[in-house]
């Protein structure tokens, strides 16, 4: 089988996993988070060795999820506290990861030096 290199294909697999998780979680409840299996594709991409370049990029995406992963759990704590805080999570992980993955590699950079 043939694997496809490419980071912004993953990234927006990423964000179209989140997605789709969310909605499906909203629309028939706990069996939603069933689609997030969809997530396991990823082990169809090729793993090569990233450059330097490609390290410091993938690295900045970590950050910038975690803060906006930090941010979006507040209003999911205290505006839908009966919305499953896990689920939440774990959505707004894998949409804001490829989020700012595809940000980070379009532009290089997003806040600090270039």
């Amino acid at each position: 089988m043939k694997k496809i290199d490419s980071f912004v294909l993953r990234f927006w697999l990423e964000i179209g996993t989140g997605l789709a998780t969310f909605l499906a979680v909203l629309i028939i409840g706990e069996a939603g988070f069933a689609v997030g299996s969809l997530f396991a594709i990823t082990a169809f991409l090729k793993r090569r060795k990233p450059d330097e370049r490609e390290n410091q990029l993938f690295y900045r995406a970590n950050t910038l999820t975690l803060g906006l992963v930090y941010l979006s759990m507040f209003p999911v704590y205290f505006f839908f506290p009966d919305f499953n805080w896990l689920g939440a999570l774990f959505c707004s992980l894998i949409f804001f990861h490829g989020f700012c993955g595809l940000l980070i590699y379009k532009f290089g950079s997003v806040g600090g030096d270039k």
